[in-house]
């Protein structure tokens, strides 16, 4: 039986997603069961030799897509259900019997119970109605940057792509998603390729100010490295250096990997730009070294622009009434 947990450096996908997809297919094939406790952050990082800051943010994706559940003081445990495991009917009956048996105790008679649960599925029903927005994106690093801002929007049901993986059956998205949201740059490709041009949203980003401040603030003669998961993601931040600086030392873009001395990298460097949260795209030895060196990195990282996240607030709104309807 193959190991239930693993990544692979080389791919071109944030580690914690592989660790989120991983686990997600673990427990769908039952190889992790229902109220089965996951590994502590410190244990898996350890396992994997990666940063703890990996494995929380992937246990975090985990629970807000509702396959773990975080007890406080105990662990992180498996919630989800597999559909075949047992009568569902019976499942349902034995829940309800729990609630009411809880209800009952808290001193509430049938009637209020009723009323209560009334109007918990009217909430329900309010919440029902979710449109599928995608977002797609060439470099992992604005990928995620660009998923956690989107996913302040209420009510939708967010699918993050980097644009290679769906470069070779891209129809699908189409035929799935109620909404696709990229930057002007890759929106030509969709507009050749799906049929329904009208699902796509296209947004414009930029460096958050406090990185562009950042940035700015770099002085002549000081000696600046990038460090980044993707090049292209550190073929922006150096565009952007030559653009907002002044006599900076610069040095080529570097990439995340096994072959990369951390330790002789930072040795001659003044400064160091690197993605926003990244100990999820080093691992735990490179995170360490970074964080002895915290005073001098400057995290990066991309957003929509204030008209584009408007734009799409709008459009989601508009989106989710017709669905309504």
């Amino acid at each position: 039986m193959e190991p239930i947990y693993q990544i692979n450096p080389e791919l071109d996908i944030p580690i914690y997603q592989q660790l989120v997809d991983t686990i997600r297919a673990a427990v769908k094939k039952g190889d992790l069961v229902p109220n089965q406790q996951l590994p502590t952050v410190q244990e898996l990082s350890e396992q994997l030799g990666i940063a703890r800051g990996t494995i929380k943010r992937a246990y975090d994706e985990l629970e807000h897509i509702g396959i773990v559940e975080k007890a406080q003081g105990r662990g992180t445990f498996v919630r989800y259900q597999r559909a075949n495991s047992g009568s569902r009917k019976e499942q349902a009956m034995a829940a309800i019997d729990a609630v009411l048996d809880e209800l009952e105790e808290m001193g509430f008679s049938p009637a209020e119970i009723n009323i209560f649960l009334n109007l918990k599925l009217r909430e329900r029903a309010e919440e029902e109605a979710q449109i599928k927005v995608a977002v797609l994106e060439c470099n992992p690093e604005n990928l995620s940057h660009l998923t956690e801002q989107i996913h302040r929007i209420p009510r939708i049901d967010l699918y993050s792509y980097l644009v290679e993986t769906v470069k070779e059956y891209p129809y699908k998205l189409g035929e799935e998603m109620d909404l696709i949201v990229t930057t002007a740059n890759h929106a030509p490709f969709l507009e050749r390729v799906l049929p329904d041009r009208r699902k796509i949203a296209r947004i414009a980003i930029c460096l958050t100010q406090q990185s562009l401040s950042d940035i700015i603030k770099l002085r002549k003669g000081k000696r600046v490295g990038i460090l980044g998961y993707s090049q292209r993601f550190g073929r922006l931040l150096h565009e952007t250096c030559l653009q907002y600086t002044e006599g900076v030392l610069l040095s080529e873009p570097k990439v995340f990997s096994p072959e990369l001395i951390i330790e002789d990298f930072l040795r001659d460097k003044d400064a160091v730009l690197v993605p926003r949260d990244y100990e999820k795209y080093c691992d735990a030895h490179t995170a360490a070294c970074l964080e002895r060196f915290r005073g001098r990195l400057v995290e990066c990282s991309y957003e929509m622009d204030a008209g584009s996240f408007l734009y799409l607030q709008e459009k989601t709104r508009r989106l989710l009434e017709e669905k309504e309807i």
